[in-house]
């Protein structure tokens, strides 16, 4: 069986939508992970413990979130070695990346645990989950390192084109990790360290996995293995021109949208609960939008790196309207069908009061979700041809600068729920608009720089 997929070559749609649907699954199985995973904790540590995790959560996407953006960095430039058939610089770009990720895996943990009890003052935790807290959060961090190695092995495999076996290793973890929290805090009683412990061992062990994937599809004999330290300067720095603006963004764009709920929870508790289910309801318009973004990146990269630059342009307009007619599809669904689908999360008693909201923010939204779809497929494309620092500005103006410039500015003067439901519409509309106008400027000087070759 062919592990990896070759984006230069064969039908468009076929590779597409085969390297995305991974994407998306494993998506939402990292959803319905974290689901059962705060459903374990409730159940067997109680709220105190439910809330020593969730009063913290936060804290660990800004590593987390940071990392992950130097991660597609890697990931486009290992794509564009992919695509051309360089396996010199490919493989010493992988084992550059990993040495990256291992270095800064370590600082992470170090700096994490040393500095866990000033970030608990800073996050003014209550004194009677402080204790429990503590003990999660120094486990955690101490093991973060393994999460952030996980997910450079992942973005790797994934420009090679391999989105499948990265599945399958999400698929292992989850399991693994639901499995140690029975045993841990459900029979061991070990509360929320117990949890920890499972997390990370669960993701030490995806990393073993996904090593072992690595040097089977990327070693050769008379190569260094795909683990060996190896630090290549020119490398090293186009990964992090690349990667550290998306890093910046991912750090960036969970602090915006704090800010917007920050005014959704002073809309009163209806409203709030309203929110929340319409946010559920639309989850696989964010999975499906969200994971044609690193496709599009892999799949441009590769085939600038092939020369192939008229494929680029066809499969980005074809994984463009892939997402956007998917999304559409969801957004009919969603559209006629939100007072049958909101009443999966209410009783009957809440229903009367909250789905009427839900029904009328969700027929506000639905015309809309499709500009967010564009937003997503063209930022991936542009960002697969290197130009990561023009769409995180993009993103940064469009998205959060505006949504939170008009919670500011514009909010006071109606404070209504309907007027958070339109920042969220216009944020949509100017960002589809403006990727799709980047894009077009792009894709005309690529196709002048071919011709001039």
């Amino acid at each position: 069986m062919k592990k990896h997929l070759d984006l230069t070559e064969g039908n468009i749609c076929k590779a597409l939508t085969t390297f995305v649907l991974p994407l998306i699954l494993g998506s939402l199985i990292q959803q319905l992970y974290t689901t059962a995973d705060a459903i374990i904790v409730g159940q067997f540590a109680g709220k105190t413990g439910l809330a020593a995790i969730d009063s913290v959560h936060t804290l660990f996407k800004f590593p987390l979130n940071f990392m992950s953006g130097l991660s597609a960095g890697a990931t486009i430039l290992i794509s564009r070695f992919y695509g051309a058939r360089d396996p010199k610089s490919l493989h010493c770009c992988v084992r550059t990346a990993h040495t990256l990720a291992l270095i800064l895996g370590m600082i992470c943990a170090a700096a994490g645990v040393m500095l866990t009890p000033a970030l608990l003052h800073i996050m003014d935790v209550p004194e009677d989950i402080s204790p429990q807290t503590l003990a999660y959060c120094r486990i955690y961090f101490g093991g973060i390192w393994a999460v952030i190695l996980y997910n450079m092995n992942t973005g790797i495999l994934r420009a090679f084109g391999d989105s499948k076996r990265p599945l399958y290793v999400l698929i292992l973890s989850s399991f693994l990790n639901i499995a140690g929290d029975f045993l841990l805090v459900g029979t061991l009683h070990l509360g929320v360290q117990g949890a920890a412990i499972a997390t990370v061992f669960s993701q030490a062990v995806s990393v073993i996995f996904t090593y072992e994937m690595l040097a089977k599809t990327e070693h050769s004999q008379d190569q260094n293995p795909v683990w060996h330290p190896h630090f290549c300067a020119e490398h090293m720095t186009y990964m992090v021109k690349i990667g550290f603006p998306l890093a910046l963004q991912a750090m960036l764009f969970p602090v915006a949208n704090s800010i917007v709920q920050a005014s959704v929870n002073g809309m009163g508790t209806n409203s709030i609960a309203a929110w929340g289910i319409c946010d559920k309801m639309n989850m696989l318009i964010w999975l499906i939008s969200d994971a044609m973004n690193p496709a599009l990146s892999t799949y441009t990269a590769q085939n600038i790196g092939a020369g192939k630059y008229r494929r680029v342009k066809k499969g980005t307009l074809l994984g463009t309207a892939m997402s956007f007619g998917a999304v559409l599809l969801i957004s009919l669904i969603l559209y006629f069908g939100a007072d049958f689908i909101g009443r999966w999360f209410l009783s009957d008693a809440d229903a009367k009061a909250i789905i009427p909201l839900v029904v009328h923010y969700t027929r506000m939204m639905a015309p809309f979700f499709v500009f967010y779809a564009i937003a997503e497929a063209f930022s991936g494309a542009c960002c697969g041809m290197g130009d990561t620092l023009k769409p995180m500005v993009t993103t940064l103006i469009t998205v959060c600068l505006l949504r939170v410039a008009c919670i500011l500015l514009i909010l006071p003067h109606y404070t209504t729920m309907e007027c958070i439901v339109d920042i969220y519409i216009a944020s949509w509309i100017a960002a589809g608009l403006s990727f799709s106008a980047m894009y077009i400027r792009k894709l005309k000087t690529m196709m002048r720089q071919q011709k001039s070759l």
